[in-house]
């Protein structure tokens, strides 16, 4: 098994991997400067509508309820990777969809990019959100950037015997960075399950689907 999981940083990209079991860690200002396993899970957007919402936003918001459906953004038109300047790219996404553009879409714009430029067979978009409700059968409980976000999600990542790189004191790598990027590669070696599960195609060939762990049983001890 050789997968990662990949998360956007204000240092550009980081990068957790698992290979035959073993752990290893990459941060890159490029995606190309990361050595991908077979299958990448990647917290980005890759294929993106010409006229609507993706299906798979929506999708991705109804696992993530209650409490957490906030994290999951309206991707942005194709169409808004030409224009010059968020006013122009707003008012397209208006005109010809019937939604804005919000500002964390449009500042991500040059990393979406980036991900339809270097798209590959096996890179695929995820959401650790996602991931994380899967893994354990509900939402999380706190906001990431919290005290007791980030323990509810490191007491999961250690059921996995994940290394405790949100330790790390890397330049421009956020700890909620370590622990998303921990969660796609966490995820990714398990059996997937796609949003929407026809796995449909943008204009260009990129997937307009995301991929999660399929859904687990839980059932309570007494």
């Amino acid at each position: 098994m050789n997968v990662t999981g990949i998360d956007a940083a204000k240092a550009g990209w980081v990068a957790v991997s698992i290979k035959d079991g073993q752990f290893s860690w990459t941060v890159g200002s490029s995606l190309s400067e990361i050595e991908l396993g077979t299958t990448i899970y990647i917290d980005m957007p890759i294929g993106l509508e010409e006229d609507k919402r993706r299906m798979v936003d929506q999708l991705l918001r109804a696992e993530l309820k209650p409490g957490r459906t906030s994290s999951v953004f309206n991707a942005p038109l194709r169409a808004a990777l030409e224009q010059p300047d968020y006013p122009t790219a707003n008012e397209y996404s208006k005109h010809h969809a019937g939604f804005g553009l919000s500002k964390q879409a449009w500042y991500l714009l040059p990393k979406i990019q980036q991900v339809r430029t270097h798209y590959r067979a096996g890179l695929i978009e995820s959401h650790p959100e996602a991931c994380f409700a899967r893994l354990t059968g509900h939402p999380a409980r706190y906001n990431k950037r919290t005290t007791e976000g980030a323990a509810e999600r490191i007491e999961l990542l250690q059921r996995y015997n994940c290394p405790a790189y949100w330790e790390l004191n890397v330049r421009g790598v956020a700890t909620d960075d370590w622990i998303d990027a921990c969660l796609l590669a966490v995820a990714a070696t398990f059996p997937a399950s796609y949003l929407p599960d026809t796995c449909p195609l943008d204009s260009t060939g990129r997937p307009l689907y995301a991929a999660l762990p399929k859904k687990i049983t839980f059932t309570e001890t007494v």
